[in-house]
Order: C-alpha cells, then structure tokens, then sequence
C-alpha cells in the first residue's frame, strides 16, 4: 500500500480525458525518481521483451520495437501514469498458436498476420474506450481474476521449461508439455539448468535485498558474459545466436485477404484478455497508488498501443502486471517513468546484436520468475478464508485456463461467476425485523434486545424485486407469515430494494392480493424512487401504503 502522503484525496480522484498531459504530477522534487524509475523498468523490459519474441515466433527486436511504440502510444492516450504497455507473455502463446497454422514463424507472411492482428486488436479496444465500456471488466471478480492470472503463470512456466533445462518439450496443451518434458529428462543438460536456476535464484533474492535494482538484466548480462567467456555454447548451452536489427516496417501489404477471418477471430480472443489483464493491473495499482481508475480510459490507451505497434509491423501488446509492479517499486509516479523507459529502448535498439550471447536459459529464468509472481498463493488463502464458493471459482479459472487453454478457461470462469452471482440474486433473503425500545431503530429481529410490535410482521428484503427472484420472495413472505400466524399487517422494509421490475411489481401484486384474502394489510417502507413510481403505476396496488420510515408505516398501522 502507498503511504498516506503519496494518496491523492477521494474529492480529487476523477479521471481527466485529456490527452497528452505527459508530465503532470512531475516536480522538481520527484523528477529524478521518475528517471530512475524509467530506467529500472527499461532494464526488465530489455530482456522480457526479447525473451516474449521467442515466445511470439518473432525475431527479438520487434519485442523492443513493440515496447517502444507501446509504451509511447500509451503514455499519450492512456490514463493510467505508470501501467506498462508492451510484448507480453500472457498473450504471445495466443496469437502465435493461432497464427503459425497459416504462416512459418517469423516468415514475411507471418509477419504480417501477427500485425494485422495487433491493428484489429487495437481498433476493438479503441472502440470500447470510446463507448465507455470499461464497465466489462467488472464481469471478472477478483477471484476470477485470481485464477485466471495464476493459470497464465502455469502455462508460462511450463512453456519454459525446455529452455530452462534444455530437454525439449511439445505438444499443443500444458499436460502434453509436461509428459513430453519427463520423458526427455535424460537429455537434461546441467550447464543450461545451472544457468537458469541461478537466473532466478539472482532475481528472487535481489529483489528480496532491493527491488528497485534491475535484478534481470543483471542476471541475463552475467549469464551471457559466463557463456562467452565459459564457452558454454560448446556444452549444450543454447544462447539467442544472430539476431537480425529493424525498426519500424509495413507489414500489413503481404496480408492474405483469406486470412482476415483468423485474424478477426485472433483479435477477438485477445481484446477479452487483454481487457481481464489490463482491468487488473489498472485497478489493482490505482489502488496500490490512491488515484482513481478509468478502465475505459486506459481500454483506449492499450487500444491505440496495439493499433501503432501493428502500423510499425510489430505484435499485439498488453498490460504487465510484473512490469507495472518493478515500476511502482522503483518509485514510477507518472507518465515520465514510461516516456524516460521507451526513449532508453529506442537508444538501445541499434545495439541489439550484442544480445547473442545471451543464454535461453537466462531469458527462460527471467520468464519463470515473472510468471510466478503471477501465481499469487496467499491471496487464494485469503479468498478461501472470506468465500469457499468463490475460492472453488479461482480455482477452475486456473485449471480452465490449464487445462483448456486461456480463452476457454476465462469464459468458463466468467460464466460460472455469472451463474453464481445470478444464484444468489434468485435467492435472496427475507429477514424480520424488531424495533429496539425507546428508539426509531429497526434490527434483526435475531439481535439481542429487539422486540417485535404485536401484529405486525416487518420484513426486509435485500435485493432487487426481479423475475428471477419474484416468485422466491412470494414463497419467502408465506413462510414468515406462517411462523408468525397472529400477523394482521406485513410491512416490507424497502430500504435494500433499489428497484422492481415489471414482474417483480405483479408479484408484488399477488403478494397483496394473497394477504387480503388473509385480511392482511402490505405497506412498503422506505421504497427508493423509482420502486414508488412503480408501485403507483399499478392501480391494484393503490391500497398498499408507501411511507418514508419503518416507524411511519408501523404506527399507521398498528395505531
């Protein structure tokens, strides 16, 4: 959590539309904080990008080029000050097993589908920034999203494996990576497991000692200068080999019209991830950082980052959790942090023929660290503790996402969440209510000290009156009337009935009339408005009184 001197007050937390404000909240006082936390965050990016170009069958510096243009993209149109923008592992794996069944990897073809398909990506998100759309990420609960991340970090972790060890590994799903893994683990190579595992063993216990420091590019650096100067290659030890110098390139002309449906179907699976991962890290952060959150806001930056990313002929590009988090750590307030990030790659990219030397394992280890911070075990704890329901739900997000693979696991997630969420709304509660003496306050009637006013039954209902849940509050007043079968008016306490539907307001119609036939009198108290307009609409209810207090309707009744 921020401290309270970095929060902005609740008054002041609305989100601003305007764009190209690149420098606000930079001051004199924090301007160097804000370069440090560029460069922390370029010194991470450098090698995930290019360990994501693996991952995306793309040559390594149009992972780099896909940060810069991103990250620029981002810092003018988006609203979030510090989410990074970039190649990103979580969707790699999607676009590139989709793709790669119509083109070779990194052939022109390729190329060019990958482009297109961060060109459509970016349309769809700019359109639901524009409509205001951000309300959709709120259809992924926090355990869903839970899950759903954890599950990314599985698939990571096992698509990583191969490098990390130096067995290889295939198959389409994670079960078939991992039996094939075992079975080639007689062709491990330990020089490329010691150099993973020290990759990682390097950034766990760095960050430990100090997170702000650029423990990956530590650890890839000290892992290329030991394969060259160890001669590792020579071993077994796979390094990046030749790689080949770009910038920016139009790709989208080598582009198969008959290929524009896997596109749009690519694109599609990718705006639903892209806005899950994208909603969390936002959210989360803004948080973590005491700002306000404008998902819609920041559904329109990451739209036009994909959008410019394909116009320069890179990939589709995402949200980093992990990303956003190194620069939170390393004190990234504002836009500057991004801007000072994206220009450094932009001075490095001439350069990136020196990466070489650098070991798979290395980049392997970089990934699988990332990936685990993904898996966040305390917080199913925490779930578990609060929900079992909602703690199953995480769980069969992450083993939907496992199992069947992102886009699959998320929608079974989502319409699980749905159902239970519809579940609880069909069984809502009926509760009866006392008023505590020498008072104007109305209780459970299960609290100690409150007592019930002879012949009046008060009942508060605590939810929508609504046609999945009309037929269940009728059963739920027969049976409070006969556990109380004194009862000559019933009194429904309104207070937590925000609104009624048409068929909640003939329910409630035959629940009056189910009362007169008993000679018992139905009186709402404190109906919102548009609850009273509706009751007042329907002329059989006229007779049911409306009063602005529990009070108010007891002593017109009772009196």
């Amino acid at each position: 959590m921020s401290s309270p001197t970095n929060r902005t007050p609740i008054s002041q937390r609305v989100g601003r539309g305007e764009v190209g404000r690149l420098l606000e909240g930079v001051t004199r006082a924090n301007v160097v904080g804000q370069v440090v936390a560029g460069v922390a965050l370029v010194a991470i990016a450098i090698p995930e990008q290019i360990a994501t170009a693996q991952l995306a069958d793309v040559p390594s510096y149009v992972g780099l080029v896909s940060f810069i243009a991103a990250t620029l993209a981002f810092v003018v149109a988006g609203r979030h000050p510090v989410v990074s923008v970039g190649a990103d592992s979580t969707i790699a794996p999607l676009f590139a097993v989709a793709l790669v069944r119509l083109a070779a990897p990194q052939s022109t073809d390729y190329l060019a589908l990958v482009a297109a398909t961060a060109v459509v990506t970016g349309l769809l998100l700019i359109v639901i920034g524009r409509l205001r759309w951000g309300w959709l990420a709120d259809l992924l609960s926090l355990p869903i999203v839970t899950g759903f991340m954890a599950g990314i970090g599985v698939i990571i972790i096992v698509h990583q494996l191969a490098h990390l060890s130096g067995v290889s590994s295939g198959g389409e799903s994670v079960v078939d990576r991992v039996v094939q893994w075992v079975h080639q683990w007689s062709h491990l190579s330990g020089w490329t497991l010691g150099l993973g595992l020290v990759t990682i063993a390097v950034m766990v216990v760095g960050e430990r000692w100090n997170p702000r420091l650029p423990w990956a590019l530590v650890a890839v650096v000290g892992g290329a200068l030991v394969t060259s100067l160890g001669g590792l290659a020579s071993r077994g030890v796979q390094t990046l080999g030749t790689v080949s110098v770009g910038f920016v390139s139009w790709r989208l002309s080598h582009l198969h019209p008959a290929d524009l449906g896997t596109v749009v179907v690519t694109s599609l699976t990718l705006v639903i991830v892209i806005m899950s991962q994208t909603g969390a890290t936002a959210r989360t952060t803004a948080d973590e950082l005491g700002i306000a959150d404008d998902l819609s806001r920041d559904f329109w930056g990451v739209g036009w980052s994909n959008l410019v990313a394909g116009l320069v002929g890179t990939i589709p590009v995402d949200a980093s959790p992990a990303r956003t988090s190194v620069t939170i750590l390393a004190g990234g307030r504002t836009k500057m942090s991004g801007l000072v990030a994206a220009l450094a790659a932009l001075a490095v990219l001439p350069a990136m023929s020196i990466v070489r030397f650098v070991p798979l394992a290395s980049l392997a280890g970089v990934l699988t660290f990332v990936a685990a911070r993904l898996i966040k075990v305390g917080q199913f704890r925490a779930i578990w503790r609060v929900s079992r329901v909602e703690a199953i739900l995480a769980l069969v997000a992450t083993v939907g996402v496992v199992g069947w693979g992102v886009e699959v696991g998320l929608g079974v997630a989502v319409a699980l969440a749905i159902g239970a969420q519809t579940w609880r709304s069909a069984r809502p509660r009926l509760v009866e209510m006392g008023r505590r003496p020498d008072s104007t306050s109305w209780e459970p009637l299960t609290v100690p000290g409150v007592t019930r006013v002879d012949h009046v039954t008060v009942l508060l209902f605590d939810h929508d009156l609504f046609f999945a849940n009309a037929s269940q509050f009728r059963r739920l007043v027969h049976q409070a009337l006969q556990a109380r079968p004194d009862t000559r008016h019933v009194v429904i306490d309104a207070a937590a009935m925000p609104d009624i539907d048409y068929t909640g307001v003939r329910l409630l119609d035959d629940v009056r009339d189910d009362l007169h036939h008993e000679s018992i009198s139905l009186s709402l108290a404190r109906p919102s408005r548009d609850v009273a307009e509706r009751v007042r609409r329907q002329s059989s209810l006229a007779e049911v009184g409306l009063f602005d207090s529990v009070d108010e309707a007891v002593a017109a009744v009772a009196g």
